[in-house]
């Protein structure tokens, strides 16, 4: 009889090993909790670097195109066009003025016109009306001004009216997946 009772003690000690005790789960449940949060913490950040990159391919792709449509037009008109003076626009027709907008984009808050982008040329208001003067004593060091803008050796003229080369800022900010952000395209066009 001794080894039956010893049989049946070291059965069930077998048995009561073969299964998980709650310590033991709750540990494992508690290491798949933290597994789960860092996959997903790691996921949104994926996702938010994929719209990141995407709204900065926009921008780029907006500022180029825009580049592009200005050599569309006439060298002398560009200026005129794209300025922020409506009033100097070409006779018959409607520049597109100085801002413009970005499908996908959305302007930063507080943001003045509500446009995400905007023209900026090496010119300063008239003190007429909303009138601008594009200037070759203008200070910007990106846009290689001050320079001779129009060719005649003086680098103090209104350029406007005769230009030979047109140095242009094509900025874009906006507000998206990574916070304010922007992106800024200088040039020089020539005829």
């Amino acid at each position: 009889m001794g080894k039956r009772i010893q049989s049946r003690r070291t059965l069930g000690k077998g048995r009561g090993s073969a299964g998980f005790s709650l310590v033991e789960v709750a540990i494992l449940a508690v290491f798949l909790l933290v597994a789960v949060g860092g996959l997903s913490s790691a996921v949104l950040s994926s996702l938010q670097l994929s719209r990141t990159t995407e709204e900065s391919a926009l921008a780029d792709e907006a500022a180029r195109g825009l580049a592009a449509d200005m050599q569309s037009h006439t060298f002398r008109d560009i200026f005129k066009l794209y300025n922020a003076d409506p009033n100097d626009d070409p006779v018959g027709i409607v520049g597109p003025g100085a801002a413009f907008d970005v499908r996908g984009l959305t302007p930063r808050a507080g943001d003045a016109d509500g446009r995400v982008g905007r023209i900026e040329f090496p010119a300063v208001p008239t003190g007429v009306g909303t009138g601008v003067a594009l200037r070759e004593d203008f200070d910007d060091r990106r846009m290689a001004m001050p320079r001779d803008l129009n060719g005649n050796g003086a680098d103090v003229d209104d350029a406007s009216a005769d230009y030979l080369v047109l140095p242009v800022r094509l900025i874009v900010e906006w507000t998206g997946a990574g916070g304010n952000r922007s992106l800024e395209l200088d040039l020089a066009l020539l005829p």
